[in-house]
């Protein structure tokens, strides 16, 4: 079968693999038909973040089932369904718990696309992938949603939910800035529509991107200017912050920007690997100020971002730069994007 990979920076190449077989009685093998970039995948193509190729490419994006296992309940062949970036069991302590991007019944880092174990699951940039536990894995497509908006689902739009939804619950009408600053930007741009979606009082979105500064706008958000100045005399304070910059500098700008009894959230510190992020702890608690980070527990979390999109509370198409066929995947992937997402021409 066909498999696209990443080699290096702006390079990749369509690969003859192996197809992998049916990974067990409870598992599924399922075709991908739309699958949307995740903002790492941008990071590394772009020569951002140091991969070492080749990597499969791809880990968030709508599939159909095409074989099941002899266990498997809640899909069968012919299914379109939401993929999770994410190998989890759905039984163990942790996805027992919710966290499922902790899932103890694989390595840590098993997962589709880019992760040390990518070349054994693969990315959803090839013909056919192997989901083991299908019933905790695939989620049906709801009838009727556009599978280009459900696409992200699998990852970057549960990130942008989470780093927003259960803060402005406890907050109601909070004020919210979102920092954006590296491309692509899609999560810091989700967080601003699901945060003008579930009633904050005001919405920030600061970046130096024209591009993504005219998305958060669209969503109806306040646009301030990212520079290396952009705190000078600022005073304000907001009760929700977001760090979507993959900018360890911004950390504790952010966190210094955060009011009292405020949270912040870093949906970027996977870009972080290079060294730690310093903090005013001290700060933070004399100010009783949270900080969030780490992977999104997708197949928790996914319900309720997906429930805004089927009810059209929440649009994740204004992000979306540019659609592509499953043929112009590789010359796409290439150039800058905000969100790219590939459909096969059935």
């Amino acid at each position: 079968m066909q498999q696209l990979n990443y080699l290096g920076t702006r390079s990749v190449e369509w690969r003859e693999v192996d197809a992998p077989p049916l990974p067990g009685p409870d598992g599924a093998l399922v075709r991908p038909v739309v699958v949307s970039t995740c903002d790492m995948d941008g990071a590394v193509l772009q020569g951002f973040v140091p991969l070492k190729g080749p990597v499969p490419l791809g880990h968030e994006g709508i599939g159909e089932v095409i074989e099941t296992g002899p266990d498997v309940r809640n899909v069968k062949p012919g299914d379109k369904v939401i993929i999770p970036w994410k190998i989890a069991c759905g039984h163990c302590l942790h996805c027992g718990r919710g966290h499922t991007a902790q899932c103890i019944s694989v390595p840590r880092e098993a997962a589709y696309g880019w992760a040390p174990t990518a070349p054994e699951w693969g990315g959803f940039l090839q013909d056919v992938v192997a989901v083991p536990w299908a019933d905790t894995m695939l989620t049906p497509l709801p009838g009727g949603m556009d599978p280009l908006k459900a696409s992200g689902l699998g990852d970057n739009i549960p990130d942008g939910y989470r780093a927003i939804a259960p803060h402005i619950m406890e907050r109601p009408g909070a004020d919210v800035l979102v920092c954006g600053g590296t491309a692509p930007g899609s999560i810091g741009l989700f967080a601003v529509g699901f945060a003008k979606a579930l009633g904050a009082a005001r919405v920030v979105y600061a970046d130096h991107d024209a591009t993504r500064l005219a998305i958060a706008d669209a969503y109806g958000a306040e646009t301030w200017e990212l520079t290396d100045t952009w705190l000078a005399g600022i005073r304000q304070r907001f009760d929700i912050t977001v760090d979507a910059s993959a900018r360890a500098e911004t950390v504790p700008e952010l966190l210094r920007m955060t009011g009292r009894a405020g949270v912040c959230t870093s949906t970027s510190a996977a870009v972080y690997i290079a060294g730690d992020v310093p903090v005013p702890m001290f700060h933070m608690y004399r100010n009783s100020i949270s900080l969030h980070t780490g992977w999104v527990h997708t197949h928790t979390v996914m319900p309720e971002p997906m429930a805004l999109i089927e009810s059209g509370a929440f649009d994740p198409t204004p992000v979306t730069s540019r659609v592509v066929t499953w043929d112009e995947a590789a010359d796409a992937l290439v150039e800058p994007f905000t969100k790219l997402i590939i459909q096969r021409p059935d």
